[in-house]
């Protein structure tokens, strides 16, 4: 078996990679992986957008325990030409116990070689990660761990060892201002976050090569990963990369799907489609109306980026500015998310608020806006928020790790 596989170097590289990331500061996710290798399923699924710190995430994890632990991606040229199961089983008979297996998206089989290696070997933890979030669907015997852009506390944290997190100040505007004053530069993070800060390689890239960045990332996400996961003809991709153009160049608020496929010359059924791929592949995300029934089915959700950081990336590629209320949007969305509240939008009068947001038995009525936003599109409704620029900086100072599914 271990005449076609050198573990030994294999083990180099897992070392080295591993040293190359010992000066980085930790997101919250490796706490939760290193949690997870204490309770079943063996299988863990790290899924996430391409750039959002995967890769340095399992190193990370895997230096935690570097006796037992090893790394190595499924695109590695010898990995592939011996398959994973046959890596896996050699690097168990050496006594490794926990393998952190990188892009496992790349390769054909996996599903099937990492079930061979869980039922084979009963000790064997197996933690796997892949950028292309569509194909890492979890099944009985494998655990989810989502691991999304970076907030601005966890972007702070990374980029100067600050620790600030804020507790609930961003549901009362006073108390927002008053966090933003007493931690000073906190302002000037904000406005650097909001365009690239979310991905950690703005961490070590000036702001044009980090939208750069993400712009490709974003590409190749849809004439990749679309293509070969859901096998989408060269209409379709091209269809997709203009609804993303339209959306990014748009002000927020309900796309409809007559009026995309007018504007993109498709269908309504491929508009469907592709919204449905790039929701799963976490580039938009579809916030539904607050809803049930028939007025669900019919009703049309919204669109926004997954995080505002890929609006600025493909303005920037078009030399366009980004609509302010877009941004604003997205980023309270993504503040929601972290926070655990379920979001949806209203729907109703022409002036109704921007969306209902939930959790554990709360519910608040939320308006996005800037300085001059009155209450009006409020009146009517019990336990409304009007969320000003600096109430979204607390949103999004939360220590929080990311989901497990």
């Amino acid at each position: 078996m271990n005449n076609d596989i050198d573990i030994e170097q294999l083990r180099f590289i897992s070392l080295s990679l591993i040293n190359s990331v010992k000066s980085f500061k930790q997101r919250q996710v490796v706490e939760m992986i290193l949690f997870s290798l204490k309770t079943k399923p063996r299988i863990k699924l790290l899924r996430g957008f391409r750039g959002v710190g995967k890769t340095t995430a399992l190193l990370q994890a895997c230096n935690q325990d570097p006796t037992h632990s090893l790394y190595f991606s499924a695109d590695h040229p010898s990995v592939k030409n011996a398959g994973i199961y046959k890596c896996g089983a050699v690097a168990v008979v050496r006594g490794y116990s926990k393998l952190f297996i990188d892009e496992i998206h790349t390769y054909p089989n996996w599903k099937t070689e990492l079930k061979a290696l869980h039922d084979e070997f009963p000790n064997v933890m197996i933690i796997a990660s892949g950028s292309a979030p569509l194909a890492l669907t979890p099944e009985r015997r494998e655990e989810l761990i989502c691991l999304h852009e970076m907030n601005l506390y966890e972007s702070n944290l990374l980029r100067y060892g600050q620790s600030v997190e804020a507790d609930e100040e961003w549901q009362d505007k006073d108390k927002s201002i008053h966090f933003v004053a007493v931690n000073a530069g906190l302002e000037a993070d904000f406005q650097t976050y909001i365009r690239t800060g979310g991905f950690p390689l703005s961490l070590e890239m000036d702001e044009k090569r980090a939208l750069n960045a993400i712009f490709h990332s974003i590409r190749k996400s849809v004439r990749e990963d679309a293509v070969f996961f859901l096998k989408m003809s060269k209409e379709k991709i091209f269809a997709m990369e203009n609804l993303l153009i339209f959306l990014a160049t748009s002000k927020p608020g309900e796309l409809s799907a007559n009026s995309l496929a007018s504007a993109l010359h498709v269908s309504k059924t491929v508009i469907y489609e592709i919204i449905d791929a790039l929701s799963m592949m976490e580039i938009i995300r579809l916030i539904r109306p607050y809803a049930g029934g028939a007025a669900l089915v019919r009703a049309e959700p919204k669109l926004l980026f997954f995080h505002p950081n890929m609006r600025f990336a493909i303005c920037n590629q078009l030399g366009k500015t980004p609509e302010l209320g877009a941004i604003r949007e997205e980023l309270a969305v993504f503040g929601f998310n972290e926070r655990g509240w379920t979001i949806h939008t209203v729907k109703g009068e022409k002036k109704s608020p921007d969306y209902i947001i939930e959790k554990d038995g709360t519910r608040f009525v939320i308006e996005i806006g800037g300085i001059r936003k009155k209450p009006l599109q409020l009146q009517g409704f019990k336990s409304g928020l009007i969320i000003s620029e600096y109430q979204l900086i607390p949103l999004l100072m939360v220590a929080k790790s990311s989901k497990i599914e």
